[in-house]
């Protein structure tokens, strides 16, 4: 029998990197959403994330326990979103990089507006009737195509997607009342 020793070094190091796949997991939804709002095609947010992912577990040993992992890990996609931008740049044209600066807010600032948002929006999930709620977490907490979901509820595509696209408007003005009034 082989007994396999480690250092406490190398143990550390694991733990480490769990923790940073664990929370790198957690906020995927969020460097998505921080991406495509930067990038506004999902192809390319698709690439830019990966690319992201694989830059942050590149850099994990140089993440400061402590810091903030969710800061840290947008300035990273930050700079993955502009590397993106000027390759691009080379074959058509797009926006220059002040233009971008104009529309950009710190990536902190975003994380934390987000943070904001979400029990928000749970808190408007709940208020929702149970079909819309229903139809909300099979759309996208489940990712069941529209058609699939016309099938099963018997209406027509173009049905579904107005049902959904007034629940979504229902949830921003609920999400937004909440921020105004200071709610959470």
């Amino acid at each position: 029998m082989n007994i396999v020793m480690r250092d406490a070094d190398q143990e550390s190091e694991e733990v480490r990197t769990t923790d940073i796949a664990a929370e790198l997991a957690a906020i995927q939804p969020r460097l998505y959403g921080f991406i495509l709002k930067r990038l506004a095609d999902r192809e390319q947010t698709l690439e830019v994330l990966q690319r992201t992912n694989l830059v942050i577990c590149q850099k994990a040993a140089e993440f400061q326990r402590g810091s903030s992992f969710v800061a840290w890990a947008f300035t990273v996609a930050r700079f993955q979103v502009l590397a993106w931008r000027k390759s691009e740049s080379r074959g058509r044209l797009v926006f220059t990089d002040s233009v971008y600066e104009l529309l950009e807010r710190a990536p902190e600032a975003e994380a934390v507006a987000v943070d904001d948002r979400i029990p928000l929006l749970r808190q408007c999930l709940d208020r929702l009737r149970d079909a819309d709620r229903d139809l909300i977490r099979r759309r996208y907490r489940d990712g069941e195509p529209a058609d699939r979901i016309a099938d099963r509820l018997m209406k027509s595509i173009d049905a579904v997607y107005m049902r959904l696209m007034r629940i979504r408007r229902q949830l921003a003005d609920c999400v937004n009342n909440g921020l105004i009034s200071g709610e959470s």
